[in-house]
Formats: structure tokens, sequence, C-alpha cells
């Protein structure tokens, strides 16, 4: 006991450990804090001198209207036992927490938590970036399947978000495209760049829209922006043509 509580003191993981307080028809209605760790007063600037035997709604007031309902969350984990692990946002210390509830004993209940605000906040930052990017943004593995994408896809495509991230992105590309495209993955997985590739796209309506990529591996992901170029590709096909007209054209008259 001595060690664990010695490790518990010195873990960077917050622990507190509590005794539910219950009314007079079993419903949770409070706690007290009866220990936490240094990294506990770290992470949410609750010092244990001014906690310990407390009640939450003493050291928090306020806490029983929070959007999520720590009281009753807690209660449940220190009446049945059950071990619970959570993420959630307190309004009152404005920090995001993740980490695990349990209870050794019936009417205590014990948590081990990190702080995950920064993560989220990067979470968050990505989800603005990919909402607001006229580029069509990608992340997806090597082995070719989505794992996110910007509502530009779903606006190009025709497909739904959901139908898109239940295929490969091989499902969607023309036929003809599928060869260079395994030699573009490839380079990604020797971790280089591919800063300039076009391949086609099927749309939902059977058409095929040319959509040229930035690609960047990291591990086993591959982030790409892509545009679509089909304008500028039927532009420059028609100028083709036009040149090709004009040429026979003029050589037409040279043999008259």
């Amino acid at each position: 006991n001595s060690l664990s509580n010695t490790l518990l003191k010195v873990s960077p993981f917050a622990f507190a450990h509590h005794k539910i307080i219950l009314d007079d028809n079993g419903k949770p209605v409070d706690y007290i804090f009866l220990e936490v760790n240094r990294a506990f007063e770290k992470m949410t600037g609750l010092k244990a001198a001014d906690i310990t035997g407390k009640r939450i709604r003493d050291v928090m007031p306020g806490i029983e209207d929070s959007k999520f309902n720590w009281i009753d969350f807690y209660g449940n984990v220190a009446i049945t036992g059950e071990s619970t692990v959570f993420e959630q946002y307190s309004e009152l210390l404005g920090t995001w927490y993740q980490g695990q509830a349990y209870s050794h004993a019936k009417g205590y209940f014990t948590t081990i938590f990190i702080d995950v605000s920064a993560q989220r906040k990067r979470e968050e930052e990505l989800e603005s970036f990919f909402s607001v990017n006229l580029d069509l943004l990608c992340i997806a593995s090597l082995d070719g399947k989505f794992l996110k994408l910007n509502q530009q896809w779903e606006d190009l495509l025709g497909y739904t978000i959901e139908e898109l991230l239940e295929h490969k992105f091989f499902d969607f590309i023309h036929p003809d495209d599928i060869q260079p495209t395994l030699k573009a993955v490839g380079e990604l997985r020797k971790e280089h760049e591919v800063l300039s590739f076009t391949n086609r796209y099927r749309c939902k309506d059977g058409s095929y829209r040319y959509i040229e990529w930035k690609s960047k591996p990291k591990g086993n992901l591959i982030y790409a922006a892509a545009r679509d170029i089909t304008a500028r590709i039927d532009m420059e096909e028609s100028l083709k043509v036009s040149e090709l007209n004009i040429r026979t054209f003029f050589n037409s008259l040279q043999h008259m």
C-alpha cells in the first residue's frame, strides 16, 4: 500500500479519491474529496489542503448546473462498482479531461485522468480548417482508406461523405489511372511528397472529374489537398483540337 500510495503521489496522471453522498432516496447529490495527488492539483488548480474533506458543491459552486452531470456520472460508478472511461469538458475549470472512474468499495470512487485540452484544440482547429477550406482536403491511409474528407468532396462528386468513407479511394478512380495512382502512393510510402499529380474520379452520375493533388505522408497516413481542374483540362483539349483544325486548314490551302 505504501508503494502504491507513493506511485500515485508522483504519477503524471491526476488521481482523486472520493466518497459519494446520497439523499434519502439513494440518489447521488454530492461527493467528498478524500485524497488527491500533485498532478491533480496541477491539472485542476485545486489544492489538496483546500479541498480534502470538502464537498464538490462547496469546492465548485454551480457544478450541478453543468451540461454534463458529474455527480450522477460518478454516483453511478460508486453505487454499481462499474468502471467507466470518459472524455468530458469541465465548464467550471475550462478544461477537457480524459480518464477513468472506478470503485474499490461501494459508496466510493476514484478517478485517474489527464488534461487533453491541447489535443482537443488541435482537433477543433483541424475541423475548422476542413470546414472552411475551398480545396478538396483529405486524410487517408496508405492502403487507400478514406479517413477524413471535407464538404467539397460531397459537392464535387455527388456522393455523401458517409458513402465516400465506406470505400477506398481506388474505388472511385478511373481504371486507366489506377496504375499511375499506385505509383504515386508508392512514392508516399517512401516518405516522398507528391506535389503535382492528376487523376480522374468518378462522380455519382457516372461522369469523371480531373483532380490535381498535392500529398504529404506522415507515418501510415496521407495528408492531401486537391483541386478540380476539369474545366482547365477541357479548355486545353479544346485548344488542341482548334489548333489541329487550323493546321489542317492551312495544309489544305497549300495543296490547292
